[in-house]
């Protein structure tokens, strides 16, 4: 779990709820991908602004997370797929909901 319990802005939401809601996004995906999703969401909410966007490559992110590039694909996929990143111009962002 995140150490702190940071409001994000814009968001207007706390670290433990977007956890929980990016936990819903991996329902039904095997072990692998649902530990990778929550090590991704964790580095995520440690490192994006308080707007909710992160400004790193993917290649960054498989460096500091010490993971497949494939493996990190496949969550960043499913969060997108269920809309609740986006991914654009080398940002990545939580949708506004």
């Amino acid at each position: 779990m995140v150490g702190k319990s940071a409001v994000y802005g814009n968001l207007r939401m706390e670290e433990k709820d977007l956890l929980k809601k990016s936990r819903q996004c991996f329902a039904g995906e095997d072990d692998k991908n649902t530990k990778n999703g929550e090590v991704f969401m964790i580095y995520f909410l440690n490192n994006c602004s308080s707007e909710g966007v992160l400004f790193k490559t993917i290649k960054e992110i498989t460096a500091d997370l010490n993971m497949s590039h494939a493996a990190l694909t496949r969550v960043l996929k499913t969060l997108e797929d269920k809309q609740f990143i986006y991914r654009r111009n080398g940002i990545i962002g939580l949708h506004q909901k």
